[in-house]
């Protein structure tokens, strides 16, 4: 098993200490504390490189988590991945896309009833779990 040993100081100290009350892990789990803050962080770092926005809901608000670091992970995303300007599709392409376009939309009823539910501003973020690794 790997070791990891970093220099703190006391502001980083203190503020890993609250977090590992918050967690409520004890004193002696500081591999399970950087366990659950890396696949929290990963996670993060995931939907800013797909562009997603995390965000936070309160009773009256909802507030996009900023920090420089996602900020510096969209710019280097966007810059790595720059769209397409022009499509260019073979003739056979081409047909198939018509007859697509042609045929219309009808979604199924459940399709409509899922994106009404996604759609809706009262609608909550579902809680972030992790599974159990020592299981």
């Amino acid at each position: 098993m790997s070791r990891f040993q970093a220099k703190t100081n006391a502001v980083l100290d203190a503020e890993l200490e609250c977090l590992r009350r918050e967690l409520g892990l004890r004193a002696n789990q500081k591999a399970d504390l950087l366990r659950e803050l890396t696949a929290l962080a990963a996670w993060v770092i995931r939907q800013a490189t797909e562009g997603r926005a995390v965000v936070a809901r309160g009773e009256d608000d909802v507030r996009e988590l900023e920090h420089p670091v996602i900020e510096r992970i969209r710019q280097r995303h966007e810059q790595a991945t720059p769209l397409p300007t022009r499509i260019q599709l073979n003739d056979a392409e081409t047909r198939r896309l018509a007859e697509i376009l042609d045929r219309g939309f009808d979604p199924p009823p459940a399709l409509i009833a899922c994106l009404r539910r996604l759609a809706d501003p009262e609608r909550m973020a579902p809680e972030l779990t992790w599974a159990d690794e020592s299981a």
